[in-house]
């Protein structure tokens, strides 16, 4: 985790950025998470560790890693509305949102994968990113709904 964090602080510096006790802190935050969060969910885990970070100060640091390449941003929603991040030093993740709970259900990549491949393979392209978002329910509103008759 700290040659992440020393990277990320590197570029920072390199780019003209200052490395800040907050952009140090979130970069911690990040590094210590497998899968993608929310700004919400990363201001939360912030916040406990210093109380004076704002929502706010998230957001735009989020963006400026985006911008810089160190964190990956995903859309988890078909609409773009909700928005997870992560360190941009890991594989590739794609979830599934319930519509009824809201839980994430981690997606196998290997399928994507393939998919991009005959991508390629097909039409000649160079792929570089994709955005799939897969709305639907989780293990338990599945079963939820079933037993109400709903599905």
């Amino acid at each position: 985790m700290p040659h992440i964090i020393d990277e990320a602080e590197a570029t920072l510096h390199e780019r003209g950025f200052k490395v800040t006790p907050q952009r140090t802190l979130l970069l911690q935050v990040l590094a210590a998470q497998a899968s993608y969060l929310d700004a919400e969910e990363i201001y939360a885990l912030a916040h406990a560790q210093d109380a004076s970070i704002s929502l706010a100060t998230v957001y735009r640091t989020l963006n400026l890693y985006t911008e810089l390449g160190l964190v990956d941003r995903r859309y988890v929603e078909p609409e773009h509305r909700r928005e997870v991040f992560r360190l941009a030093d890991g594989p590739e993740q794609h979830y599934l949102t319930c519509l009824r709970c809201g839980t994430r259900v981690l997606i196998a990549t290997d399928l994507l994968n393939d998919m991009a491949r005959e991508l390629v393979r097909r039409k000649g392209v160079s792929v570089t990113s994709a955005c799939a978002c897969f709305t639907g329910y989780c293990p338990d509103c599945t079963a939820a709904l079933q037993r109400e008759g709903k599905l």
